[in-house]
């Protein structure tokens, strides 16, 4: 990977040059894992894009039973659906937990047969993620070589885990979709339409509440007012159609159970939090911790990372797209399941800061020094190209975390021209 003063000195052709190969790189091996799934999926066709079975359990739901929406959180039915359909429908894993406006908003597909359904769900989550992947890198570079912004393009598509998101049938492009869109606008001005994508962001998959209790300590008051709103008004329209009684229910009980049956599906790798990662090398070594020390340290952990991550958003970052880059990045480190296609997340604050340092042409705008930050920023891309090994995921959330954290304590001179630029 080029560092950021090889940008500026290297001739723009050869910086274009390298970012082709490796987009040429990451297109091969799209292709590769693309032909492999295929080959998967024509032995069992019903297991292509098998989450999508649950998601379209709940669109079902939502259709033909509205005033029994309850069923959406019920496994008995929900077993009894994919029984029908001669899917698989035994293991911990079976569950449908996401929140009724997600299944109200998305019911539509329901109107289709499970192949067109699942179709039409795939292209639309490829075609979002390809706008994001736009968005995130027109908004992290803001310079005027090509080649660097085609750089930020090669790192997206060498990400795994948006193949694995494709492969399951999985929702993370949406979500990184809505969280790109938000910061796309909140950088061009128009807070009010970044929390109409931002609600939908909380609405539809919940988590991204710690990105606005971030950018609310960041004093984005429009932004944080608009979310809210639109929150509000998302969850009115469901309650009305579902229940209040459903909605309600899902946030006191239904979340917290099929939270808790998330996490005893064990640890690595299909959990990459520190947790996952505790439950899993004290299991190694045959003193498996308790339930009880896996939630403290994960209580503990979230604490942490939320007080930090809170401190350094209020002190308030002179560049605003690194304050949400720590926002997004919060919102995976501080979780107690960490999911291998919830990791495609971490594209935007990656993306952010290879684009910020390549416009910062070598100076040193974090407490690590530039060519360190990139030798740290590859390895995450590197480690995030394959199938997660071990804590490969788990290391490489905490290295992006900690490169996020980092860029708060620039030099002194860095830290005199910030505060000039913002005052100015």
């Amino acid at each position: 990977m080029l560092n950021s003063r090889a940008l500026r000195t290297k001739p723009a052709s050869t910086i274009t040059a390298v970012a082709a190969l490796l987009i040429v790189i990451a297109a091969g091996l799209i292709a590769a894992r693309l032909m492999n799934m295929s080959t998967g999926f024509r032995a069992n066709p019903v297991e292509a894009f098998s989450d999508f079975n649950f998601y379209y359990y709940a669109f079902t739901v939502v259709l033909h039973q509205p005033h029994d929406a309850a069923l959406l959180y019920d496994h008995d039915a929900l077993v009894a659906f994919l029984q029908t359909m001669d899917a698989r429908h035994k293991g911990f894993d079976i569950l449908y937990g996401y929140p009724p406006q997600f299944a109200l908003f998305f019911s539509w597909l329901g109107l289709l047969t499970l192949l067109d359904a699942k179709i039409a769900w795939t292209l639309m989550s490829i075609v979002l993620c390809a706008i994001g992947v736009i968005l995130v890198a027109k908004t992290a570079y803001r310079g005027d070589e090509r080649g660097a912004t085609l750089l930020l393009v090669a790192i997206a598509l060498l990400n795994r885990p948006i193949v694995e998101n494709v492969f399951w049938g999985q929702s993370n492009e949406l979500l990184f979709f809505l969280l790109a869109a938000t910061l796309f606008l909140m950088e061009r001005g128009k807070r009010y339409w970044a929390g109409l994508f931002l609600a939908l962001a909380i609405v539809l998959k919940v988590t991204p509440l710690a990105v606005a209790g971030l950018l609310l300590l960041r004093r984005e008051w429009r932004t944080v007012a608009a979310t809210f709103a639109w929150s509000v008004a998302f969850t009115l329209v469901t309650a009305v159609y579902l229940g209040f009684r459903v909605v309600w229910h899902y946030f006191i009980s239904d979340m917290p159970r099929l939270n808790a049956q998330n996490l005893s599906m064990g640890g690595l790798p299909g959990n990459n939090s520190v947790r996952g990662v505790l439950q899993t090398i004290s299991g190694g070594m045959g003193m498996p911790a308790s339930n009880a020390t896996l939630t403290t340290v994960g209580l503990l952990v979230a604490l942490a990372v939320c007080l930090l991550s809170a401190y350094l958003v209020f002190r308030r970052h002179a560049d605003r797209r690194i304050d949400y880059a720590l926002a997004c990045m919060t919102m995976l480190v501080a979780s107690p399941m960490l999911e291998p296609v919830h990791m495609m997340v971490t594209l935007i604050p990656l993306m952010i800061l290879f684009g910020t340092a390549f416009e910062q042409h070598g100076q040193q705008g974090s407490a690590i020094a530039p060519r360190m930050e990139m030798l740290l920023g590859t390895l995450a891309v590197v480690l995030l190209v394959f199938s997660v090994r071990f804590v490969s995921y788990n290391a490489a959330a905490l290295i992006v975390y900690g490169l996020c954290v980092a860029r708060y304590f620039p030099p002194s001179a860095m830290r005199r021209q910030a505060r000039a630029r913002r005052f100015s």
